[in-house]
């Protein structure tokens, strides 16, 4: 089983996922779960070591939330006009964890079965980011944005690729991520790339705004028929974790 790295926050239509979970077969729920699955456990292993869990309790409790989302069918019963899908799935790992703990009985790798194979070292040098007084839910929101963001970026890099703008994209994508765009130099992006400044700021000027499409397309995967004001909203407080 290939291992399963920290991956960016998901680009699944949550309407669709929760149409194959109650009119597909097995086959097929299972893999849209399990998608959910790769592309969540990290801000839910991120939630459960700051609620105070131990790095290999952490993981016992996200497989055995996967164990428990795809055994339940969970995601069938799920209302996406009520919510977005990290809101769901936050709020079933909180009351997964503390269903266990009043049970008092450690679920260990899901009952025995391991969804994914996880990089729990990976995860580990992430989670030791973030400020200590964050707390498990800010953890959470935190790690969701920085999340999306890459694998915004991600997508921006295969559509450039594509276009033969691979080499470019690589000096100037530090200019369009949140994280690092403070630390460009445009002379040295301009220098590399034998351009003149003015159409290196044009290039990167052009990769802002495929960048901003595609992170609204993003978020709105998560949600349910949004419109512009709620991708807004989710925008406000993608900004805000981050500055969490």
């Amino acid at each position: 089983m290939a291992t399963t790295r920290i991956s960016p926050f998901p680009a699944t239509q949550w309407t669709a996922v929760v149409d194959v979970c109650r009119l597909g077969g097995p086959t097929q729920q299972r893999r849209a779960i399990e998608s959910i699955c790769k592309d969540y456990w990290f801000p839910l292993y991120a939630y459960a070591r700051r609620a105070g869990n131990q790095p290999s309790d952490a993981e016992d409790l996200t497989q055995g939330f996967f164990h428990y989302l795809i055994g339940r069918n969970l995601v069938s019963g799920a209302n996406p006009e009520l919510g977005k899908l990290r809101t769901f799935l936050l709020t079933a790992f909180q009351r997964f964890i503390g269903d266990i703990r009043t049970r008092n009985n450690a679920l260990k790798r899901g009952g025995g079965l391991e969804i994914l194979s996880l990089d729990v070292d990976a995860a580990e040098r992430t989670f030791g980011e973030p400020p200590e007084r964050l707390t498990p839910h800010q953890i959470f929101d935190r790690n969701w944005a920085l999340s999306i963001i890459q694998r915004t970026i991600s997508e921006l890099a295969e559509t450039e690729a594509i276009s033969g703008r691979a080499a470019q994209f690589k000096l100037l994508q530090d200019f369009i991520n949140p994280r690092t765009h403070a630390e460009g130099s445009y002379e040295e992006a301009a220098s590399a790339l034998e351009l003149s400044i003015e159409s290196t700021r044009k290039a990167v000027s052009r990769l802002r705004g495929r960048f901003r499409d595609l992170l609204r397309k993003q978020i709105a995967a998560t949600m349910s028929n949004p419109d512009d004001l709620q991708i807004d909203e989710e925008l406000m407080a993608l900004k805000l974790a981050l500055r969490s």
